[in-house]
């Protein structure tokens, strides 16, 4: 069976965390290009060259929503984290506070 480099399994989550956030523009830029191409090649009487053009933004689409929901959680993710750490924070410090009253 011929492979495209593409290691299946475990490894392919360790490189889905390699997503920047530059990549994700460039695949949005990508897009837009295909989709200006696209346009162009329907305008000038090109109809194969478009639906090629159409085929190829409707593989990238998915895969931009796929990073751009992921990113998100991510950032949600680490508001939450920071969220609960702070408060932690703020009832340890409550509780020094009654402390050193109940001592005083």
């Amino acid at each position: 069976m011929a492979t495209n480099g593409v290691v299946a399994g475990k490894d392919n989550k360790s490189l889905a965390w390699m997503v920047r956030d530059e990549d994700l523009q460039e695949l949005e830029d990508l897009k837009r290009t295909l989709l200006e191409k696209g346009d162009q090649a329907r305008a000038n009487g090109a109809l194969y060259l478009s639906a090629q053009y159409t085929r190829l933004v409707a593989l990238i689409s998915p895969e931009i929503k796929r990073i751009r929901d992921r990113f998100d959680r991510e950032t949600l993710a680490a508001v939450r984290k920071e969220e609960a750490a702070l408060k932690l924070q703020a009832r340890k410090t409550k509780q020094a506070t009654q402390d050193s009253i109940d001592n005083a």
